[in-house]
């Protein structure tokens, strides 16, 4: 019987999601387990290929029989054409990680690896907001800024399969220190760390944040500052359009570089976009051509948190060419 699935892994500092995806690019089955990302590095790769061997029981189970091609999407950056983890911001222990290796060697049969960023670019391109579209840059808003490029239909990995890492577009020359080691970079900013950063600064020293703006277990949240923004909080209304002014610089500078159809935005700061919209459309309007800025457009992403699997499943069908006709 023809295999009609294929399996995606999204891994992220907290949760794996991995899914049986139909050669359509539906879910059909999705699971979810912890990613022990503070375990040893070759324990988290064991920990990725139990999820996968979960997945395939359940799916023989049910008569999918045997996946066609399995896909991992891993934070990064990665040297997408080796399989090798160069630094992972959730899984210290992955440096120069050969983590594609590592699940071959544990499932017996070939695995591609693939940025987590790039994976959900495919995605949203293969069944999301990029539908149909053939230029697109996507940035992905969450703890950190992430980001994938398609030009022309086809994802940009660069030479080593390390491209786009958008989350440290210079924003801001000797700004705010970035977890990269720079400063002034946009995920600086625009990430939740980022907007914490920022709030800390506008209290200053002296005060602690806002109650209303920690979550139940007492951390800073977006998803509170949010709430808080909807009923008019100046403080949160500042500090979001602090964060879409330079969201906006670095969007501004990617449609002059890469001349898009679709800017693309996800991830779980996303949610906050309608408060940083105007301060970001500003920058864009002030920055960009102004022939290539009207052609473009800034969406919200479709898929959200199965974007990632999708993208997967589309990477393990469509590896890069270095890739192709690998057997295990």
């Amino acid at each position: 019987m023809p295999s009609r699935y294929v399996i995606g892994l999204d891994m992220g500092g907290t949760n794996i999601r991995c899914a049986a995806v139909s050669t359509a690019g539906e879910v059909m089955l999705l699971r979810r387990a912890p990613s022990r990302a503070g375990a040893s590095a070759p324990e988290v790769a064991a920990n990725i290929a139990a999820q996968i061997r979960a997945l395939e029981d359940t799916a023989h189970g049910r008569g999918l029989g045997a996946p066609r091609a399995i896909g991992v999407a891993v934070p990064g950056p990665l040297d997408v054409l080796r399989g090798v983890v160069m630094a992972a911001p959730h899984v210290k222990a992955w440096r120069g990680f050969p983590l594609r290796a590592r699940l071959e060697a544990h499932l017996g049969r070939a695995v591609v690896v693939e940025n987590d960023a790039t994976a959900w670019a495919l995605g949203e391109f293969w069944r999301g907001a990029a539908q149909g579209h053939r230029d697109v840059v996507l940035l992905t808003l969450g703890t950190g800024v992430g980001g994938g490029l398609i030009v022309g239909g086809r994802i940009v990995h660069g030479r080593s399969g390390m491209a786009a890492e958008l989350g440290h577009i210079t924003v801001e020359p000797d700004g705010m220190p970035c977890d990269c080691g720079s400063r002034g970079c946009v995920e600086a900013y625009a990430s939740s760390s980022g907007m914490r950063a920022l709030l800390v600064r506008r209290l200053g020293a002296q005060r602690r944040i806002p109650a209303a703006y920690l979550d139940a277990e007492g951390n800073f949240s977006v998803r509170a500052m949010t709430r808080q923004a909807r009923a008019h909080d100046r403080l949160a209304l500042e500090t979001f359009a602090t964060a879409g002014r330079y969201l906006g610089i670095a969007i501004a500078s990617l449609l002059n570089v890469f001349n898009p159809e679709l800017v693309v935005i996800g991830g779980g700061v996303a949610g906050a976009l309608p408060y940083m919209r105007a301060a970001m459309n500003a920058e864009v309007r002030a920055r960009a051509f102004v022939a290539i800025a009207r052609q473009a457009r800034i969406v919200r992403a479709a898929l959200g948190p199965i974007g990632g699997v999708v993208g997967a499943a589309f990477a393990a069908t469509h590896p890069p060419r270095s890739q192709r006709g690998r057997q295990v």
